[in-house]
């Protein structure tokens, strides 16, 4: 998040995380591994498995894909910005720009079908010019609470 020191009503910046996908990569990784080290044979000091196993190659397909979505999520830099007067979606090609004047409510609440603790704040920004309310995880974004209270407060000045 930046902040100015000086100017407590500047915007915030919100980055998407993208620690799950490292995570998920160093799992599939470690699964990889245990798995040859179970499943392979000690041949002359060399620990050899078969590629053609259905559980190596599964292994392998989440790590490629892992790889390739923390790749992408890494270069398209998505981060949600909560200014004055506007909330801003922004990435690496394009940035979206909703005005308080577009916003007809913003509600904070829980998501009933999520169990998990920090992944289960929801915020609802339901527009004007649009059918579908935008949905906003605030446990995607890193400083999920500072998110959450910035849209609380955005709300409140706005009377959304």
């Amino acid at each position: 998040m930046t902040k100015n020191a000086g100017h407590p009503e500047s915007p915030s910046e919100f980055p998407y995380r993208v620690d799950f996908y490292w995570q998920a990569l160093l799992l599939y990784i470690i699964a990889l591994a245990a798995y040859a080290f179970i499943a392979g044979t000690v041949e002359s000091g060399f620990l050899t498995f078969a590629l053609d196993d259905p559980v190596v190659i599964l292994l392998a397909i989440l790590i490629v894909q892992s790889s390739a979505t923390l790749v992408y999520q890494s270069y398209m830099r998505r981060s949600l910005i909560v200014e004055d007067d506007a909330i801003i979606f922004r990435n690496r090609l394009r940035q979206r720009t909703f005005k308080a004047s577009d916003i007809s409510s913003i509600s904070l609440r829980r998501d009933r079908f999520q169990r998990m603790s920090g992944i289960s704040k929801l915020i609802r920004i339901r527009l004007y010019d649009r059918r579908r309310a935008l949905r906003i995880r605030p446990g995607l974004y890193d400083h999920e609470d500072e998110l959450t209270s910035a849209m609380a407060q955005f709300k409140q000045k706005h009377q959304l």
